[in-house]
């Protein structure tokens, strides 16, 4: 299964490259092992955590998702 970027608490999900630069303005970080990323694929291909980190989101995992947004809603 692949992992979703939750934002604020449901109100969005984020699947895609594509949507994940829509709505950060940048293209998330590419995984060590893959050249290039498809923008419609799944976010599998990218390093999320990593992306969001050194851009100074705010975020929280639980149960293999990330949750931008409401984190204090967010129980691990």
């Amino acid at each position: 299964m692949c992992n979703i970027i939750v934002i604020n608490a449901g109100e969005k999900e984020i699947e895609t490259p594509r949507q994940f630069q829509d709505h950060f303005g940048f293209l998330p970080m590419a995984q060590d092992y893959y050249d290039t990323i498809e923008l419609d694929f799944c976010l599998c291909q990218v390093d999320i955590e990593s992306s969001l980190f050194f851009n100074n989101i705010a975020f929280k995992q639980s149960c293999g998702d990330y949750y931008v947004g409401c984190l204090d809603l967010i129980t691990d």
